[in-house]
């Protein structure tokens, strides 16, 4: 068995790609069940988020698990292979739980630190569980991750004045303009999720007064907006509030753009003012079609163009940074301990078991010759027979429990094995 991870994330890939193969969270129970009929698939989960796409699985073989992992991709996604392959990278056994506990803690993220990611790794792995494809060693390997997250944000400063995408977008708006400032900028924000209440959290930050929110459920964009004292519209208002806007921060999940060519061009025709308007668009899939990009007065920006913000704004975490990465090798330490210890039971379990069969079988003879013995005495006998077994064995498994914890430790579990006739499969 081998625990791999596929994936790409805003390093490695485009947003323009990374979209095609996004999996929205509520296709992610079709995407597990399609994912467990490949040959080599035992167990997996699927993590996928506005700036990555990961496959994790456990795998009866590492080549043909990786295999399998590309292919579901591209045959769930409906990608060709070609398109996506030189993006792609593949970890395996600890780098691959390396990798987990990275993406976990935050520092993995495109915004280092940010508070999103370790929820949406827990959503990963709850929906990967109730789909019954969470099974004990990938389940052992999320929950650890978790505990990675959860000490890196305690121990350490690197979640300390969260920053997000939303955040990252709205600081990108406020440098759009010469004063830098959001003060009297009309500012829409579309979609009332978690990323759009972010982006309303950083919008009265940086001082925007003037916010409307448009979401397809009416209610929870009131509830949004008398949260943040802002006004809410209906989403068949959203050309209206377009024509309105200097500033649009849009984050729906839905599958298709919501804003076309049409409909902004439509809204800048009604503009009183013939003010530009800046359009910046967080959604994976995007929200806004990509021919807007070539209308007069229309500036759009996407993740892409959020990464000159984020780094800028990287320096003062380094040093939460690196320890972050002493906890991620601290917990990996700990997991390949227990990663090994589980793979030592069987055998040691084995090995107990065929000592005692034997200690059985020559236990029936030897009373068999000594039918004198009274029924005291031949409990005493058994009693003798357990206490040689049991010390014999006892330094030998504690020795093999030591070795196991090495580096070389499956080279020990092998000679066990072997030694003693265990089959690989115990």
């Amino acid at each position: 068995m081998s625990l791999v991870v596929v994936g790409l994330n805003h390093r490695t890939a485009p947003i323009s790609l990374l979209e095609r193969l996004s999996i929205p969270e509520e296709q992610l129970p079709k995407a597990l069940a399609q994912l467990g009929n490949y040959e080599h698939v035992l167990e997996g989960a699927i993590l996928s988020t506005c700036n990555r796409i990961e496959v994790y699985a456990v795998v009866s073989k590492f080549h043909g698990g990786a295999q399998d992992l590309r292919n579901f991709l591209a045959e769930f996604c409906h990608v060709a292979p070609e398109d996506f392959v030189d993006h792609l990278y593949t970890y395996h056994e600890e780098g691959a739980v390396r990798h987990l506990f990275r993406v976990g803690s935050g520092i993995d993220s495109m915004v280092v630190g940010e508070s999103e990611i370790l929820g949406q790794v827990r959503r990963a792995f709850g929906i990967g569980a109730d789909e019954r494809m969470v099974g004990r060693y990938l389940g052992r390997a999320f929950q650890q991750a978790l505990r990675v997250g959860k000490r890196s944000r305690t121990e350490t400063a690197i979640g300390r004045n969260p920053v997000s995408v939303s955040s990252a977008a709205v600081e990108l708006a406020r440098k759009a303009f010469p004063e830098q400032s959001l003060a009297g900028k009309r500012v829409l924000v579309v979609g009332a999720g978690k990323m759009g209440k972010l982006a309303m959290r950083a919008l009265a930050h940086a001082g925007a007064s003037d916010v409307t929110i448009v979401n397809r459920t009416e209610e929870r964009a009131e509830r949004l907006a008398g949260e943040f004292e802002a006004r809410s519209l209906s989403f068949d208002q959203l050309g209206d509030a377009l024509a309105e806007a200097d500033i649009v921060l849009s984050s729906t999940t839905a599958p298709q753009t919501v804003m076309d060519r049409k409909m902004v061009e439509t809204a800048l025709e009604r503009r009183a003012d013939g003010t530009s308007l800046l359009l910046v668009d967080i959604a994976v899939p995007r929200d806004v079609e990509s021919d807007v990009v070539d209308i007069p007065g229309v500036v759009v920006r996407d993740l892409d163009d959020l990464r000159g913000v984020v780094e800028s704004n990287i320096g003062s975490r380094i040093g939460e940074v690196v320890k972050v990465e002493d906890i991620v090798t601290q917990e990996l330490d700990h997991f390949l301990e227990w990663e090994k210890a589980t793979e030592m039971a069987p055998t040691l379990a084995a090995l107990v078991s065929s000592a005692d069969g034997i200690r059985e079988v020559e236990l029936e003879k030897t009373l068999a010759r000594l039918r004198h013995l009274s029924p005291e005495d031949r409990i005493v006998v058994d009693h003798l027979s357990r206490r040689i077994v049991s010390k014999l064995l006892h330094g030998p498994i504690k020795r093999a429990k030591e070795l196991s914890s090495g580096k070389q430790g499956h080279v020990y579990l092998d000679a066990l094995r072997e030694l003693f006739d265990i089959e690989d499969d115990i």
